[in-house]
């Protein structure tokens, strides 16, 4: 049986009709939780709603069959003054602060993943002002956008508020915002009101929509990245069933900016279940990033989870080739503690061709390793004492 027949099952995104969900459930894109920045997003699932709130003299959200939006309320110094208008909109009049935040004044709204499936929220989509009451309106001018992830700490965004609630005021979200498990929480705050002659301190909205997806994600049987050498060795497998055209390993230096290292098409990936590849690395230092990107037979991408991988020297274990003369690789050491040291060789392509085990002292000490049996070129050196490992180039005469 192939590696891809046992894949996970997964329920479609909620803008897929039944008949597409029949299709999608043998989909690897449906398969794996994302992980990618939004600008990565495929644009299907950019516009997918996944909840809206009206205010047509109602204030329950709709949802979809993996999505529950929660109702929308008012904070305490707004709640009594909370009231619909002509059935379209929906205000909290009182006390909106004249100046900075009031963290009791706000409209709340939440949605929260079915059972076993994730959340991701790409965008929310705001069609709100303030009031056109008075001569030049009234109200917050000032709105800021925070969620429950972080205890309403930090403005999501923030912005201008206007009588003219159209065109929908749109608020990209970050990678926080991917693959949620459970119940998210977003607040509207208003401030910095000003009230003309004959106006009202209202906060309007006409409309609110969720925008992203929810997924059943399936998890890795595993994906690791360990260091080999001067390379980073990776390690995946997968569990469920489903169906790609392509998968393509990438890597980052920063974190962030990632780049395709390495291709498989579908047919190689039909040939094992088990996957290893070497990402054979240039004087590696810092940490380095890795992600799997996923693409289906019909051009949808997702991403499995970031591993991180380092080749930050540990601290108080060095080590720096001194002499490579003829007959003699020499070394010195440099480590904290004293401890059993095993020193290795490996030639270019990853062979071990020599190795010493030494009984290390504190402090500095040079280490010396025969190579006469060695041919003129670069090497490998990696030495290990107790949990650490260090590696560096090392030239043979």
């Amino acid at each position: 049986m192939h590696w891809y027949s046992k894949f996970c099952r997964l329920v479609c995104i909620s803008s897929l009709g039944s008949g597409q969900s029949k299709i999608m459930k043998t989909s690897l894109l449906q398969k794996i939780a994302l992980y990618c920045l939004p600008l990565l997003f495929s644009h299907v699932l950019m516009q997918a709603q996944i909840a809206t709130w009206s205010f047509n003299n109602v204030l329950t959200g709709t949802g979809t069959a993996n999505s529950i939006p929660g109702n929308a309320s008012l904070g305490s110094t707004i709640a009594a003054g909370g009231a619909f208008n002509g059935g379209t909109v929906y205000y909290g009049e009182g006390n909106w602060p004249a100046g900075a935040i009031d963290w009791n004044a706000y409209l709340e709204f939440s949605i929260t993943p079915t059972a076993g499936h994730t959340l991701t929220i790409t965008s929310l989509a705001m069609q709100i002002r303030r009031s056109t009451t008075g001569v030049s309106g009234a109200g917050p001018n000032t709105w800021s956008l925070r969620s429950s992830l972080d205890a309403y700490s930090t403005d999501i965004s923030s912005g201008v508020l206007t009588t003219n609630s159209s065109p929908a005021t749109t608020v990209m979200l970050g990678i926080s915002f991917i693959n949620l498990p459970a119940k998210i929480t977003f607040r509207l705050y208003g401030y910095n009101a000003t009230i003309s002659s004959g106006g009202l301190n209202r906060f309007v909205y006409d409309d609110i929509a969720a925008n992203g997806s929810i997924i059943l994600p399936v998890t890795f049987d595993y994906f690791k990245v360990k260091t080999v050498n001067l390379g980073a060795m990776i390690s995946w497998k997968f569990a469920g069933e489903g169906d790609l055209s392509g998968l393509f390993i990438e890597r980052a230096t920063n974190g962030t900016d990632f780049e395709q290292i390495q291709s498989f098409s579908g047919d190689q990936l039909n040939m094992r279940n088990t996957y290893n590849y070497t990402d054979r690395l240039n004087n590696p230092a810092g940490i380095y990033a890795y992600r799997m990107q996923m693409k289906s037979p019909d051009g949808r991408v997702t991403y499995s989870a970031i591993e991180t991988v380092s080749f930050e020297s540990p601290r108080g274990f060095r080590m720096l080739a001194i002499n490579t003369g003829s007959n003699l690789v020499s070394f010195m050491v440099s480590t904290e503690k004293p401890g059993n040291g095993i020193f290795s060789l490996y030639n270019v392509n990853g062979s071990p061709v020599a190795v010493k085990q030494v009984q290390l002292s504190a402090g500095s000490q040079t280490i010396q390793m025969d190579n006469r049996s060695l041919k003129s070129g670069i090497y490998i050196l990696q030495g290990e004492n107790a949990d650490q490992k260090i590696s560096t180039k090392i030239m043979v005469l």
